[in-house]
């Protein structure tokens, strides 16, 4: 079907992001892979680095990003990512040579979405804490993500189905790209979809 052989989705804990990744798992007939391991500050309440502090915080995006390099190297595969997999460079790098989907979610949604079982601990306003996050992760997101889609709506089947197409587009655009003769350049010029 197309040269991409991965499909990679990132996004804030809420946004549905394995729902996702199973449904386009499913149609393509690819495997499935939750590498969303501990989601910690929509499940806990607290910052990665207020559990562990920032050596631990350090040593656990690494560990990410190992997966992720590990994930890379696997064909035919739908993979979700742990939601701070962002925060470390060379994750942001790797995720940027991969056909990434940027799954957003509005706070307002999130909050919903989570608040019948997270945070565990409490918080004194979790709808601020979501709002930080967003606000030191999304331009992130957008900046490694080459696909994008809000998944407010839950419309699981409608988003499935744009990723696909987005990644049918993104394969014709990486072909016609190999067919021009390549300039030399310092930036990376991955196209990027948008609908």
């Amino acid at each position: 079907m197309s040269n991409i052989k991965r499909i990679f989705i990132i996004g804030h804990s809420g946004a549905g992001k394995g729902v996702l990744a199973q449904a386009v798992a499913q149609k393509l007939g690819w495997k499935f892979i939750d590498a969303d391991v501990l989601g910690c500050v929509a499940h806990i309440g607290r910052t990665l680095s207020e559990v562990v502090g920032g050596e631990g915080e350090r040593a656990f995006n690494h560990c990410l990003t190992e997966i992720l390099s590990h994930q890379i190297t696997k064909e035919n595969s739908v993979v979700t990512t742990d939601e701070s997999i962002i925060c470390d460079k060379k994750a942001r790098e790797l995720l940027k040579s991969e056909f990434t989907v940027y799954l957003k979610v509005s706070t307002a949604v999130q909050l919903e979405r989570l608040s019948n079982y997270r945070p565990l601990l409490p918080v004194d306003n979790f709808s601020a804490l979501l709002d930080k996050l967003h606000e030191e992760r999304d331009s992130l997101y957008e900046q490694v993500a080459n696909f994008s889609l809000s998944s407010d709506n839950g419309d699981i089947e409608e988003h499935a189905a744009s990723v696909i197409k987005g990644m049918k587009k993104q394969a014709i655009l990486l072909a016609s790209h190999a067919e021009k003769p390549k300039a030399v350049s310092m930036y990376s010029t991955k196209p990027r979809i948008t609908f």
